[in-house]
């Protein structure tokens, strides 16, 4: 190890190579530009030579004995002590796979040596003239002893490396599985959010996806509603400037992966939270959903974990990204494009399901058939555009009269359909009179202002009425809400009773 200082300069060069040569002639070069040059022979002296000395800019042969260059560059890059300082890689390899290997260690430049050292100069020059720092800027020999006692033992630095490098890759790859867990949104993002609570003593992770306004949480230690409640308008705040101008939290859709005990507060130990950390989750240059962290602890979020979130960011991003385009893709699968109710083909899936569950548990299901009436006046009137509004208006106000078990689908053209499982024939009845009260009342917007609409609903019930299958459902209730319309519209009529007008129970 030594320092050649022939004459002053304000830049300093540290350059390690192993071959006494070539060493030669690159000091003749560089002093020749006016640097003054630190030699190392190898990689540990490198390392240790860019702690204790801090130079303006390193220069490493990437073939070195004890450690090659791309592992000093990876290492000193690493330490924000001199993570700042370029590094030029030297080297006689000019295969593109080492120049490609050799920029992702982290070095700034990679020049192939050739008799004269070609570039090596004009690389250094333009590296330096745009460092921030200066002469005056380097830390006193003083500084610089304080720390190299500490800094000597690189073998155990790169151990430290290996190891957390090790750790970070096996983040990345739990993360990375959760592509393949699930074909449900929620599960695959709360899945992560599992990964990312654990590594960052995190109490309530979330995240928001911006476009479908929907809020997945995770409650990785017990927490008081009121910490609950705190995290959910945080997530919402830290992703508002995302959100569709006038967007509120009501407005935003929450599923939580947690036991409802872990928000009573006789069992918490806290419920405010005294950290938070949101970040931006961005796919093809937009950001689709904000991550947003919170714990107890003061100070959690500190900057080991901040450089662990920075690592995770994008493999989180992609699949969140993943889960909600896949949620998607099902869901145009299954849905209505209008009215985002499920669609025609869809519903007989479910109805199989329902009805087969019904007969097995002896349980019921109430089915109630909707045809709005007087829709092609509507239509011939005001266009198609305007019965298309009137369409996903009416869906709204008939899902808001529903339970979230119960099956709602735009069964074809202006006719709903819903399945009500476990609901009787005097419940079905009182729910279908609900939603035509509901659309009475209602003012459907047009263009030139509002006007008043009406529905015919049929309903009918398993085993109560006369119905042996699922397509005998359909049928009757269709059969029911067809009598409704010959019978004046705007009111409900029950399919499947006797003649006597009771119910029939099947067999």
């Amino acid at each position: 190890m030594e320092a050649v200082q022939e004459q002053e300069n304000s830049y300093r060069v540290l350059v390690a190579e192993d071959s006494p040569t070539q060493r030669q002639i690159i000091m003749s070069v560089l002093h020749g530009e006016g640097y003054e040059v630190i030699l190392a022979c190898d990689g540990i002296e490198a390392v240790t030579q860019a702690f204790s000395e801090t130079p303006d800019l390193i220069v490493l042969d990437i073939e070195m004995p004890r450690m090659n260059g791309y592992q000093v560059c990876r290492l000193l890059k690493d330490d924000r002590r001199t993570a700042h300082i370029p590094v030029v890689m030297l080297t006689s390899r000019n295969q593109e796979t080492d120049k490609f290997w050799g920029l992702k260690t982290g070095a700034d430049r990679y020049v192939t040596k050739d008799f004269k050292l070609t570039g090596l100069a004009s690389s250094i020059g333009e590296l330096l003239a745009h460092q921030d720092t200066s002469v005056l800027d380097r830390p006193s020999l003083t500084d610089a002893q304080g720390t190299k006692q500490e800094d000597t033992d690189v073998l155990t630095r790169v151990n430290e490396l290996l190891d957390r490098k090790l750790y970070e890759a096996t983040i990345i790859n739990e993360i990375s599985k959760l592509n393949t867990l699930s074909e449900d949104c929620a599960v695959t993002v709360s899945s992560a959010l599992t990964v990312i609570s654990k590594v960052t003593d995190c109490y309530v992770a979330s995240v928001l996806l911006i476009a479908e306004r929907e809020l997945i949480m995770h409650i990785q230690n017990p927490v008081g509603n009121e910490y609950f409640e705190s995290s959910r308008a945080q997530a919402f705040a830290a992703a508002h400037e995302y959100l569709h101008p006038g967007s509120t939290l009501n407005q935003v859709r929450v599923r939580m992966d947690a036991d409802p005990v872990f928000l009573e507060d006789d069992n918490v130990k806290f419920n405010t939270f005294s950290s938070s950390l949101s970040i931006p989750l961005k796919a093809r240059g937009e950001t689709i959903a904000v991550l947003t962290l919170n714990s107890p602890k003061q100070d959690a979020f500190n900057e080991d974990i901040r450089q662990v979130l920075q690592i995770v960011e994008y493999p989180v991003s992609v699949v969140v990204d993943n889960a909600r385009l896949h949620e998607g893709t099902k869901r145009l699968a299954i849905t209505d494009g209008l009215t985002r109710l499920y669609n025609h083909r869809h519903f007989y899936e479910l109805l199989e399901q329902e009805f087969q569950r019904t007969r097995r548990f002896k349980t019921q299901l109430s089915m109630v058939m909707i045809d709005i009436d007087f829709f092609k006046q509507i239509n011939d009137t005001y266009g198609h555009q305007v019965g298309d509004d009137i369409l996903m208006e009416m869906s709204v106000v008939i899902r808001k009269q529903v339970r979230d078990v119960d099956i709602l689908a735009r069964y074809g053209g202006e006719e709903f359909a819903i399945l009500l499982p476990q609901t009787g024939l005097q419940q079905a009845r009182a729910v279908a009179e609900r939603i035509r009260l509901a659309v009475e009342t209602n003012e459907f917007k047009i263009p030139d202002g509002v006007i008043r609409m009406t529905i015919s609903l049929g309903i009918t019930s398993y085993p109560e009425c006369r119905i042996d299958n699922q397509t005998e459902l359909v049928q009757t209730a269709d059969a029911a809400m067809y009598e409704a319309k010959k019978a004046g519209k705007n009111r409900v009529e029950v399919g499947g009773l006797n003649d006597t007008g009771k119910t029939v129970r099947a067999n």
